[in-house]
């Protein structure tokens, strides 16, 4: 994978979630096409990777699933935590350092990693890792990638060739796009 993306520290993304920057509105756009190609699972386990201020995380539980948000800045967290939910925890973790140690492996059945790949030191391995280790039989992943041009060397996007390998190894794959512009992969496992 061709990365030319920083991967800022926790002290900077402590920063932009106090500057009110970090994120990506949640629209309706997305919540339809997201549940057109995750169908609402109630009670089944879902897995928010950089969950930021938890706004993902809470229309997740909204779905009905137990929801799990991890993130590595503080300052994120703790607004997150503002908003307490029953079936809703959050957890600190780099995901840059391995998997958090409190993940129930192979009994996930969603992943969720809204603008986040970008800042992770290699998404591929990192995705593989998820299909293969966290994900049940028959799991999915959604993630939303901001795409940028191959030249580019501003952190937060991926190339278009780079999205594209992002797919592979998965039982189904498909693209979609949102204004941004943004990619979004609803990715499933295969289901033995």
């Amino acid at each position: 994978m061709t990365t030319s993306i920083t991967n800022p520290s926790a002290a900077v993304w402590n920063a932009w979630e106090a500057e009110g920057r970090s994120y990506q509105l949640i629209t309706d756009r997305e919540l339809m096409l997201f549940t057109r190609h995750f169908p609402i699972q109630g009670g089944h386990v879902a897995v928010d990777v950089g969950c930021g201020n938890g706004a993902f995380s809470r229309q997740l539980h909204r779905f009905g699933y137990n929801v799990t948000g991890i993130d590595f800045a503080d300052t994120a967290l703790n607004a997150a935590r503002r908003t307490p939910l029953p079936g809703v925890r959050y957890h600190h973790h780099d995901l840059n350092q391995g998997d958090p140690p409190t993940l129930p492996r192979g009994h996930i059945d969603l992943v969720v990693c809204r603008l986040t790949l970008p800042f992770l030191t290699d998404p591929t391995a990192w995705v593989r890792r998820v299909r293969d280790h966290w994900l049940r039989p028959g799991g999915q992943m959604y993630a939303v990638i901001p795409v940028v041009s191959d030249d580019a060397r501003q952190p937060g996007g991926i190339p278009e060739e780079d999205i594209a390998a992002l797919t592979s190894g998965w039982a189904q794959a498909v693209r979609y796009d949102l204004r941004g512009p943004l990619a979004c992969l609803a990715l499933r496992n295969a289901a033995t």
